[in-house]
């Protein structure tokens, strides 16, 4: 089953792509699809919570994934950990199973798309003024 995620690309843009986990995954490391997943939201019961997903290798290898300097604040106004993002930043919706307890990714809600999108647009607006 394939859901909506963000794509925050170095050059600050933003769109939302279909294709939770497969194609999220790859976006999140075209060069090694090697992700590093990290919590941004913990999903609370009965709802969802936030994945953020990183190249893995992507500090060490600064050309190929250069700075994404919205995605850092934008993921610390979102809850998440203030850490420097490089190359491309993934967000996807996660739930909580009742039975398991366990956490699986899925696609992001229309609310969360539209935290995302609202988060995005005040972070740029401010990049764009300093």
């Amino acid at each position: 089953m394939t859901g909506i995620y963000a794509l925050i690309r170095p050059d600050g843009r933003l769109e939302f792509r279909d294709g939770v986990p497969d194609q999220m995954r790859e976006d999140a490391d075209p060069h090694h699809g090697a992700p590093a997943a990290f919590l941004i939201q913990r999903a609370a019961f009965g709802g969802n919570g936030l994945h953020g997903h990183v190249a893995d290798t992507s500090a060490l290898d600064g050309g190929a994934y250069p700075p994404n300097r919205l995605a850092r604040p934008v993921v610390a106004a979102l809850g998440g950990p203030d850490q420097y993002v490089f190359g491309n930043l993934t967000i996807c919706g996660s739930h909580t199973t009742a039975d398991t307890a366990e956490t699986s990714l899925c696609g992001l809600t229309e609310a969360q798309q539209r935290l995302i999108h609202n988060v995005h647009s005040t972070v740029s607006e401010q990049a764009e003024s300093t």
